[in-house]
């Protein structure tokens, strides 16, 4: 399931080290096959009803919220999550997410030409990218910063903003503010995997065959995130609003394509996939019930977030 947030609100001042820490790519099972924790995700059909409702609830919020520009907002395909609009002193960071990029980039083609950026890629092929005035931008998602007005058009914005109260009609709550075993466990799985005996070995098959290449890598982790690679490109471009940090660098292309082709020389996915899926089938066996409660939680979001759009057909 892909998955897309603003997790990180930055000064400009702070770019170059938020950017670091933003870099790190998301990971994949290829054609290794869905992970077990997956039969407890929200599956992809519901979660595009789920989007379409919520977009639909928001829409009517903003409305209400004096922005009639947006009543015939297009949302289909789905808008991506809002970013904060450029020059207004603060960077959002949008970190994103997909089990297809669960072990980090795979297909040297593909890494030359996206780096580190696929999972964005593949994520904007299935959302739409749309920018926002920064009025709009705080009523949709009521992330405010300093001084940020609380307000729009003499009317309060929502708590989370439009989205998080389209997003308490269909949960009851807004996700962000609810654990979610299926994330924690995932995030668990790789921590635990990460320790692994053969994970490790898996680890250092690769980072001699990234040797061979002139790189010094311990594991991938390590290659994605390497905050030196691009540090002389982001500083000369700081002060440049419209300098993108999704833009992947020579650099980072040239070294995303040496991490896929020693993934594949040394079968490093099959491995640690393996690793994973063990991990995860012991993760599920001790925590059942909190799982199956969040596979219902999903389904009655589904559900009212049919009965929605259902009362607006």
């Amino acid at each position: 399931m892909r998955r897309a947030a603003a997790l990180l609100l930055v000064p400009t001042s702070a770019l170059a080290l938020a950017a670091c820490d933003g870099q790190a790519g998301p990971a994949s099972p290829g054609d290794r096959g869905r992970l077990p924790l997956a039969e407890y995700d929200m599956p992809e059909d519901d979660a595009r009803v789920v989007g379409t409702a919520r977009w639909t609830l928001a829409k009517e919020c903003m409305v209400r919220l004096g922005f009639d520009r947006l009543r015939d907002l297009d949302i289909d395909p789905l808008p991506g999550w809002p970013r904060r609009p450029a020059g207004t002193g603060v960077v959002s960071l949008v970190v994103y997410a997909s089990d297809d990029f669960r072990y980090g980039v795979q297909d040297p083609e593909q890494a030359a030409r996206y780096g580190y950026q696929a999972a964005r890629v593949d994520y904007e092929r299935h959302y739409r990218e749309k920018k926002w005035t920064l009025p709009e931008y705080l009523a949709l998602t009521g992330e405010f910063v300093g001084d940020d007005p609380k307000s729009v058009h003499g009317h309060l914005i929502p708590k989370h903003g439009c989205l998080g109260e389209a997003d308490r009609a269909i949960h009851g709550t807004v996700p962000q503010d609810r654990k979610d075993p299926v994330l924690d466990l995932g995030a668990e799985s790789l921590e635990q995997g990460k320790r692994d005996r053969a994970w490790k070995k898996a680890d250092r098959a690769w980072s001699a065959c990234m040797r061979r290449a002139g790189y010094r890598y311990a594991t991938p982790t390590d290659a994605a995130s390497d905050p030196d690679r691009d540090r002389e490109e982001l500083e000369e471009n700081l002060t440049d609003p419209e300098y993108d940090l999704n833009e992947p660098s020579a650099a980072e292309k040239k070294t995303a394509t040496a991490d896929a082709r020693c993934k594949r020389r040394t079968g490093y996915v099959r491995t640690v996939h393996a690793v994973d899926v063990r991990i995860q089938n012991k993760l599920i066996a001790s925590n059942r019930a909190k799982l199956e409660d969040q596979r219902r939680w999903n389904r009655d979001a589904a559900r009212r977030a049919r009965d929605i759009l259902a009362d607006r057909s």
